[in-house]
């Protein structure tokens, strides 16, 4: 758990901290990144296999995850005595749980609206929208090498959901699509948000504030969409713990660890990853095998994160 201790705040006003010196601690962050990204990628699996409704497989998730992430919090540091966590890290974390939770929500409400190929490419818009907010933000001034991993990175997860999945769009689906770019911009939101509160606090008190308020927020969704919250099968319990513990505290809880170090541009990126997992998962446990186009997609994601890599 070197990974859990190791929270040392980072550079002020948003810079990455310089090659010289540092570049050993941004190599490991970054392959803790790419490790999160790889265990995100599994979530949708675990969704399909589930089998529980939309907002309360979100609302599990982040129940499962926020005990992890409260025991996290208190190995990186103990509770101040008589003293109120700083709003400095409370405000952003509680606002990335929000828009986490909106994008969870607006991407259930796309997939059911418009074809998975719009779904993927609009929903990842993501990444440039945190590039260009954490430049301005953040002073994340991007690099001629990172804007080509995210034409890349895009590119990729274009070509990864080139299947027979992508049928004809239902006929909401501009809807759809706007919801999908909707998501886009919650998931955008919730990476910049964690990016701010990880500038004031540790990984494990960020991710639990936020995942906490997430699932308020998932638990109401659930209530007001009229969905059944419980899980029927030890079998659906088990795959709710798999996707709390596993996806979100793991996988997410490594991500946010990693943008404290690597920044929010970098980091929303290499989370791209993920979709070429989601893919080969695909495979895997629904013979969805893919095609000569998602081969190269996965090709050109690699690429993508290999062009991120700390140098």
């Amino acid at each position: 758990m070197s990974a859990v201790r190791s929270h040392a705040a980072p550079p002020p006003e948003g810079r990455l901290p310089a090659a010289s010196g540092l570049t050993g601690r941004q190599l490991r962050d970054f392959g803790l990144l790419v490790l999160g990204a790889t265990i995100i990628g599994t979530s949708s699996v675990l969704v399909r296999m589930g089998g529980v409704d939309p907002a309360a497989t979100a609302f599990w998730r982040m129940a499962f995850a926020t005990p992890v992430f409260l025991a996290w919090a208190l190995i990186e540091a103990p509770p101040p005595d008589g003293r109120r966590i700083d709003r400095r890290i409370v405000a952003p974390a509680v606002l990335a749980g929000l828009a986490f939770a909106a994008d969870l929500t607006l991407s259930n409400i796309a997939l059911a609206m418009t074809t998975m190929t719009n779904f993927i490419i609009l929903v990842h818009l993501a990444p440039v929208i945190v590039v260009i907010a954490a430049w301005f933000l953040f002073r994340e001034r991007p690099t001629w090498r990172l804007l080509i991993a995210l034409v890349m990175a895009i590119a990729g997860a274009g070509l990864l959901v080139q299947s027979g999945r992508a049928g004809g769009a239902p006929g909401d689906a501009l809807l759809g699509d706007l919801a999908s770019v909707a998501a886009a911009v919650g998931y955008a939101g919730f990476i910049l948000a964690t990016r701010q509160a990880r500038l004031h606090g540790g990984t494990g008190l960020v991710s639990c504030v936020s995942a906490a308020s997430c699932a308020l927020f998932c638990l109401l969704a659930s209530w007001l969409m009229g969905e059944r919250l419980w899980p029927q099968t030890g079998f659906q319990w088990s795959m709710m713990l798999a996707l709390g513990i596993g996806c979100h505290a793991l996988g997410q809880g490594l991500s946010a660890h990693a943008v404290g170090t690597l920044g929010a541009s970098i980091t929303s990126i290499v989370l791209v990853y993920g979709v070429l997992v989601t893919v080969l998962g695909g495979w895997v446990f629904f013979g969805e095998v893919p095609g000569a186009l998602q081969a190269a997609g996965g090709a050109l994601v690699l690429a993508a994160v290999m062009i991120c890599r700390p140098r």
